[in-house]
């Protein structure tokens, strides 16, 4: 435990996957190992709160630990499902958060549309802006070119400090007549700008994102005539491009569809509709899949855990016989006999779960560490609701592994359990 523990956190620390997943492996096979020694301290203090619930809740506590291996066992083949699912939940959570993060230094805008074969016009940001899940469009006409020493030429693109302000996602990026906005990693204090009929300097704003295109006001591009002519026989032409904003909540599915509409409304390939919204869907679409994934190993978690947790509770029916059938005697009910049961069964789940819990938010958050630490700051991200409904489910499980074992419990009369040997 503690030699995969130092591994897994050293893989994190240097964000080397490949360190900290055997680190991991072996650090769990430790907690699975070390179960016996903390689990029954665990479901025995957890128990103490269930002493307002009478005498049926004191026994259930004291029951529950009565044979600490058994009670280790039965928790360890939750406990395996419930760290999975939380560990995925965690990472997935944990990586949107931190690409959310990365895809926003890289694309300015929420989606981009470059022209194909025909330059785009007014009336096509009216096509792109009607399209269903749009917040705003704008055309961002080229305005002339400019030669960096970082990087070489570059195309220059015109918009108006209104619209900028409607799709750009940097709100500290403010259009004025004299600078011209580049993208990040220019090192340039001043650049001139070429058009048609004149040219500029204009002061040099760096951005903080990577893939915008550079930026002059409408007011400088008109004053330049336009871009200069492009020869027939050139390989390359720039072309306008559509800058949009996409509605907030979009889901998964209805990005991927916006992307559809947008290329067939504007008559272009789908791979030219890009930018931040887009990269985050491809990437949600796997990591959703990757849950469905999970999800079905939990529910295989909880069918094994049901059955050993049905299994613990039965051994201790039959080892109980004529103890259970004396505190009949002595006045117990068929309905606290039941509910003793099934605090036992809700007790060891319920501490299964949360020691899975707490170990998979750790394991999760560890994981995106590592295989993200090197190109983004990775912020822990616990997706509440989700871990909620496992500790739900894992409940219910223990809850529903009782029914059986306290059916028969109960329905043993008292006289016929004292007979028993």
């Amino acid at each position: 435990l503690v030699g995969g523990a130092a591994l897994l956190a050293a893989g994190a620390a240097s964000a080397d996957l490949l360190v900290a997943l055997p680190g991991g492996i072996l650090s769990f096979v430790g907690v699975l190992m070390c179960a016996t020694l903390f689990v029954p301290s665990l479901v025995r203090t957890v128990g103490s709160l269930a002493a307002p619930l009478g005498v049926p809740g004191k026994l259930a506590a004291v029951n529950a630990v009565r044979n600490p291996q058994r009670t280790s066992a039965t928790a360890s083949a939750l406990l395996i499902g419930v760290t999975l699912v939380t560990m995925m939940m965690t990472g997935a959570a944990t990586v949107r958060t931190s690409l959310d993060n990365v895809l926003a230094g890289e694309f300015p805008v929420d989606v981009s549309v470059t022209g194909q074969d025909t330059p785009f016009t007014a009336g096509d940001a009216d096509t792109a802006r009607a399209v269903d899940g749009v917040q705003d469009a704008v055309l961002v006409p080229v305005a002339g070119t400019t030669d960096t020493k970082t990087w070489g030429a570059y195309d220059v693109y015109a918009l108006e400090p209104a619209d900028a302000a409607k799709v750009l996602k940097d709100s500290n990026l403010v259009l004025a007549d004299d600078t011209i906005v580049m993208p990040q990693g220019i090192k340039d204090e001043t650049l001139t700008v070429t058009g048609a009929t004149s040219s500029v300097e204009l002061k040099v704003l760096v951005s903080d994102s990577k893939q915008l295109r550079p930026l002059i006001t409408a007011d400088t591009a008109a004053a330049l005539g336009g871009p200069a002519p492009v020869a027939e026989s050139a390989d390359y032409v720039p072309m306008p491009q559509i800058w949009l904003s996409v509605d907030e909540g979009l889901t998964t599915g209805a990005l991927i569809d916006l992307r559809s509409d947008l290329a067939e409304g504007l008559d272009v390939e789908d791979y030219l509709v890009m930018g931040s919204a887009i990269e985050r869907a491809a990437f949600e679409q796997v990591i959703d899949v990757l849950l469905m994934v999970v999800t079905g190993l939990l529910g295989v978690a909880v069918v094994i855990a049901l059955v050993g947790v049905a299994n613990t509770l039965s051994l201790s029916v039959l080892e109980r016989t004529r103890e259970s059938s004396l505190l009949r005697a002595l006045g117990l009910t068929k309905g606290q006999l039941r509910g003793m049961l099934a605090l036992e069964a809700v007790l060891i789940a319920g501490v299964a779960a949360l020691i899975g819990l707490g170990l998979g938010a750790v394991y999760g958050w560890l994981g995106a560490q590592s295989a993200l630490g090197s190109f983004a700051d990775v912020v822990p991200a616990l997706p509440w609701a989700q871990l909620g409904g496992v500790l739900a489910v894992a409940l219910v499980a223990g809850l529903g592994a009782s029914l059986l074992p306290a059916r028969r419990a109960a329905r043993l009369s008292p006289v016929a359990g004292l007979a028993a040997d």
